[in-house]
């Protein structure tokens, strides 16, 4: 019952946001040198906060200290979220964390999950979407370093450079998961 009223909640703020709200507004970019857009949360991203704020939760240091050791990290947790959890399609897009099957967006929220409590600041993970390379669209988990952006994928068990992913990124969250600017 909660949860419902919670959602109806976020809905019906969202609805009733004015026209305005939604304009597009300069921000230096996260994503390059170029100036971003500042764009909306995706709704399921601003219903999965409204039902579970402990797992949008910022702060940290918004880039972490490349080393051996969190390359490690992030590897590990890569390959383990992509063995462990069955790919599937959901029809209602419902973003879920701890979920066993799922498609790309729960497996981004797995992975930041499983990186918080291994000791990866919140603040340096971000969410984007981008498009695969037949052209449909895609959720990966980007990881801010010292040394650049690092891609973690179900679609490849290897962490990758943003520049390896080939992955042009189209939307992305700050270090803050509610806040997006587009690419």
């Amino acid at each position: 019952m909660f949860k419902s009223a919670v959602i109806a909640t976020a809905f019906a703020l969202v609805a009733a946001a004015p026209a305005a709200a939604y304009a597009p507004q300069v921000s230096l970019g996260e994503l390059g040198a170029r100036a971003q857009v500042a764009a909306i949360a995706p709704l399921q991203m601003q219903f999965f906060c409204a039902s579970n704020p402990q797992e949008c939760r910022t702060g940290g240091k918004s880039q972490v200290r490349m080393s051996s050791d969190l390359l490690a990290v992030l590897q590990q947790v890569n390959s383990h979220v992509n063995r462990t959890m069955v790919p599937r399609a959901d029809g209602t897009d419902r973003w879920t964390v701890g979920a066993t099957a799922g498609d790309c967006e729960d497996y981004v929220l797995n992975k930041r999950r499983m990186l918080i409590r291994n000791g990866v600041s919140a603040g340096s993970l971000r969410i984007a979407y981008t498009k695969t390379r037949a052209g449909a669209p895609h959720a990966v988990l980007v990881v801010r370093t010292s040394q650049g952006d690092l891609v973690l994928d179900n679609l490849s068990n290897t962490v990758k450079t943003l520049a390896q992913s080939g992955y042009r990124i189209r939307s992305m969250s700050s270090s803050d998961p509610t806040r997006w600017t587009a690419g």
